[in-house]
């Protein structure tokens, strides 16, 4: 029997990784499903904010690689027409697309398949981007068009991923008569504790996210002034700076901080090298405004980093078991309790904390049960 044929557009992929999770969550999604279907990703041929085209990939040609499909288009051929076509001489039984506001791999498929240009059925996954942290960035426009969407019944038909509970509830606010599936992100890291010393008083600290206002940094360097001078915490920031007028922002308050607080921009990491660098720390400090699933914070849990973020994501219950904190943004001065007590831990409460992280996150991913809930997921959206 013909595996069924599963087109996923997403913006951005590999080898560029500035675009973060939505990147991540493909890669491990097609890492977990390509035995069971027939996968081919249509993606454009540079990085997040780039416009220097990868120079390994041959652009325009559809390839197989390692039991998957792809397609780059270059920025002269990317447009819908072109897209159509590519999506319409595949056959797909199902188009995947992976967010809300993007034209060419979202918007404009939806229009072309309300116009029947796309003879496929549409399952979209907006990424967290109806949250109402993501919302919040650039609102007027946003509540513009999904007041005409809602007003035209554009995405009629369309097939909802929502990837919890809570991202199901934004979608229905805004697309309450439609179908909405649900299966949990996925991520491909496994479990790599190495033994840290913890000293009281001292913390080291990273950031693993893009840079940019959802993201939330400058909050979370604005808690750190609010730390007693007696507590030492080193900060490191990792990712791609995808906003350079926020981090001219965010340099400007690294500069007033005192001498007990060290930030340091490091770089960006490859998919490869995140676990083995970041478990030389002692937790993840991520106040994120909206986070549908934060890879990040799943990995960190898996190299026995607790984390300290925000309960904008799915892992509100961290503290009930000792895996970190869960914290309102409303509350800053939670977030300043939360860093004073974690930095004043001796090593052998520590390590127990540490230990706790993998045993929470270990217990809440199941690879055989993922794979059974994409298979209910694609499945169910044919």
């Amino acid at each position: 029997m013909a595996k069924q044929k599963i087109v996923i557009l997403i913006d951005w992929y590999l080898p560029g990784t500035k675009a973060g999770g939505p990147v991540r969550s493909i890669y491990s999604l097609v890492s977990l499903i390509k035995d069971y279907f027939e996968i081919y990703i249509v993606t454009s041929n540079c990085d997040l904010g780039s416009n220097e085209e990868y120079k390994a990939i041959v652009a325009d040609k559809l390839f197989e690689k390692e039991g998957a499909f792809y397609y780059y288009f270059s920025k002269n051929k990317l447009n819908i027409t072109n897209i159509s076509a590519l999506i319409n001489s595949i056959k797909p039984d199902l188009v995947y697309i992976n967010s809300f506001w993007s034209y060419n791999f979202s918007i404009g498929i939806v229009k072309a398949n309300r116009n029947k240009l796309i003879k496929a059925p549409l399952l979209l996954a907006p990424r967290g981007m109806m949250g109402k942290g993501a919302l919040g960035l650039k609102p007027l426009r946003k509540i513009v068009f999904l007041t005409l969407a809602k007003l035209f019944n554009w995405y009629n038909g369309v097939v909802f991923h929502a990837t919890n509970e809570i991202e199901k509830n934004d979608i229905a606010k805004r697309f309450k008569n439609s179908k909405i599936l649900t299966a949990p992100n996925v991520n491909s890291g496994t479990v790599l504790f190495t033994q840290k010393i913890k000293e009281e008083n001292h913390l080291k600290l990273f950031y693993l996210s893009r840079i940019a206002k959802v993201k939330n940094l400058h909050f979370a360097l604005e808690v750190l002034k609010e730390i007693a001078p007696e507590i030492n915490i080193e900060y490191d920031i990792y990712g791609n700076i995808e906003d350079k007028d926020y981090w001219l922002l965010c340099e400007s308050i690294i500069k007033d901080l005192p001498k007990n607080m060290k930030v340091t921009y490091k770089k960006e990491l490859q998919f490869n090298e995140v676990q083995s660098i970041i478990t030389g720390y002692h937790g993840l400090f991520l106040p994120t405004l909206n986070e549908n699933f934060g890879h990040s914070i799943v990995e960190s849990l898996l190299s026995g980093c607790p984390v300290i973020i925000s309960d904008q994501t799915p892992w509100n219950d961290l503290e009930k078991f000792n895996a970190g904190y869960g914290i309102n943004l409303g509350e800053k001065i939670k977030f300043v309790k939360a860093l004073t007590n974690f930095a004043l831990l001796n090593n052998k409460d520590y390590e127990l904390k540490s230990k706790d992280a993998i045993k929470y996150i270990s217990a809440k991913l199941n690879i055989e049960t993922s794979i059974m809930q994409y298979k209910k997921l694609f499945n169910g959206s044919i």
